[in-house]
């Protein structure tokens, strides 16, 4: 028996271990084994993604933490292998329509993975007067025209913070694979609406 130093981390629980079940089309199932648990709270698989292709699925995993919530995305193959994808923590999941790419978002970064687990990042920002401030967070991510479409909802504030002197919804509009920012329409917050993604503008 091995005995462990006084001042020593205890191991994880093997218990609080969350798995995730992952059913590849011709039958496959793979099962994916969670992060290890925080403070006793386990991470819970909480969205599975198949790729278009068949050949790849991502699952989302996240800690529900008091005052604290984080998620962890793996990207699983049909033969059983499972990746960390870097930077994932993210509450948005969606692949591009070829398959080639898992995009993702957090509070307010975008994040577009390859199949090999390299990442681009890409922050949407909303368009500020002066040295005005803001608060912001994606809600929406969608794809337009083989463009990447980010909703995001911002509190205004003026330069010396404090309270909220106006909300705005900003959607931004990227080229992919490169997250190139292509437009970016700006509104007053309404209940119930978000920004339009327009069609960039072309030279005639």
């Amino acid at each position: 028996m091995l005995a462990l130093p006084a001042d020593a981390p205890l191991p994880p629980n093997p218990a609080l271990v969350r798995t995730a079940e992952v059913a590849f089309p011709g039958g496959r199932v793979v099962r994916v084994p969670g992060p290890e648990p925080m403070a006793d709270f386990p991470a819970n698989p909480t969205q599975t993604l198949l790729s278009p292709r068949g050949d790849a699925a991502a699952v989302r995993f996240c800690w529900d933490i008091p005052k604290y919530d984080s998620c962890q995305v793996r990207l699983v193959r049909p033969g059983g292998e499972v990746q960390i994808l870097t930077k994932s923590d993210v509450r948005h999941l969606l692949w591009t329509p070829d398959g080639q790419y898992l995009i993702g978002a957090g509070a307010n970064t975008v994040r577009l993975w390859n199949l090999s687990g390299g990442v681009r990042t890409a922050v949407p920002r909303p368009v500020l007067l002066g040295k005005q401030q803001s608060v912001s967070h994606i809600g929406r991510l969608w794809l337009r025209d083989g463009d990447l479409c980010v909703a995001m909802n911002s509190e205004v504030f003026g330069p010396n913070g404090g309270y909220a002197t106006g909300h705005l919804m900003t959607t931004t509009r990227y080229a992919l694979p490169l997250l190139k920012p292509l437009e970016t329409v700006i509104l007053p917050a309404r209940e119930g609406q978000e920004a339009p993604c327009h069609m960039p503008q072309t030279e005639p």
